[in-house]
């Protein structure tokens, strides 16, 4: 009867190891990736970094995933943290619409004081607009150089893309992508000033877009003969660029490029520090880190059911 008893000890103490293993696994997997919700009633899914203050989004800190908008007329705000992601779309505010003609278009959603790494699509719109990117960093990890483009765009390596999305204003950003601005299908009214571009942009049907004061990194290879305008910080000849697909005769300019790159944006005179967010070693890191956890929990457990188990049979 004792032996049996024992037995059933050592059994509900493995079973109460694999439980702990269970749940600790699920919640590292919920914490390494997830896709974030900002649902139409404003409620929050997919994270716990996301605190809500009425219409208001404010990160507490970095996190890992994507984040879909669903809602109109909100805030989100970075607070100087990074949204790391997987090779897909940082945020997307389109709303499927493109998919479900029937889902509503999304409208004045501003996102700020983010950072966004590790995506191909930064910051995604379809239709709907009259949105505000303002101080965000968009970084270009997953873009090595600047690539031809065609119709056949597969929508990858993107900074900021519009797709008959208009009224949109991009202000103070650090902006990367091939191209890191894309405007196509009926986009108009945007506004694209003080910013940092790195690889250009990419307009197609678009309407009366402004581009003024922006730092293109590529702006040297382009204008070698350029010169600054009396230390004014602006070169003497205009950035100019076509529309990409030939099917319109239109021009688009940035008639004050800037000499230098802005200090936009500046996390890290006005806002919490942010880690520096190595995205070939943070999944690596965290699964090796979890194995050795996992097994430390394991053998602790066992080793306490063990250790009870040789106790009682010595005290028998």
């Amino acid at each position: 009867m004792k032996k049996t008893a024992l037995a059933l000890i050592l059994i509900m103490v493995l079973l109460f190891s694999a439980l702990i293993v269970i749940q600790f696994t699920k919640s590292v997997t919920a914490q390494a990736y997830s896709t974030i919700t900002i649902k139409p009633d404003g409620s929050i899914e997919g994270t716990d970094k996301i605190q809500r203050s009425d219409n208001i989004y404010t990160f507490t800190g970095n996190v890992s995933g994507s984040i879909l908008v669903k809602k109109s007329n909100i805030v989100v705000d970075g607070a100087g943290f990074t949204l790391h992601g997987n090779g897909t779309t940082g945020i997307d505010a389109s709303n499927e619409v493109e998919a479900h003609p029937s889902e509503r278009e999304i409208w004045n959603v501003t996102v700020k004081n983010l950072r966004i790494t590790n995506c191909h699509i930064g910051i995604s719109c379809t239709f709907g607009g009259n949105h505000t990117f303002y101080g965000d960093y968009l970084s270009n990890d997953v873009v090595t150089k600047n690539e031809t483009l065609t119709l056949s765009l597969s929508w990858e390596s993107l900074g900021i893309a519009l797709w008959g999305s208009s009224g949109n204003n991009i202000t103070h950003c650090t902006i990367g992508g091939s191209p890191a601005i894309y405007m196509h299908f009926a986009v108009s009214g945007n506004t694209v000033t003080e910013n940092n571009i790195i690889f250009g942009a990419d307009l197609a049907i678009s309407g009366d877009e402004t581009f003024d004061r922006n730092y293109w990194s590529d702006y040297l290879t382009r204008y070698p003969n350029a010169s600054e305008v009396d230390s004014s910080g602006v070169w003497n000849t205009p950035y100019a660029f076509a529309d990409s697909t030939g099917f319109e005769n239109r021009i688009f300019q940035d008639n004050h490029p800037l000499v230098s790159p802005l200090s936009t944006p500046n996390f890290s005179s006005i806002l919490p520090k942010v880690q520096s967010v190595q995205e070939t070693a943070v999944f690596p890191i965290m699964l090796v880190a979890t194995i050795v956890i996992i097994v430390a929990i394991v053998v602790a457990v066992f080793g306490a059911g063990l250790g009870l188990l040789i106790y009682l049979i010595k005290k028998k």
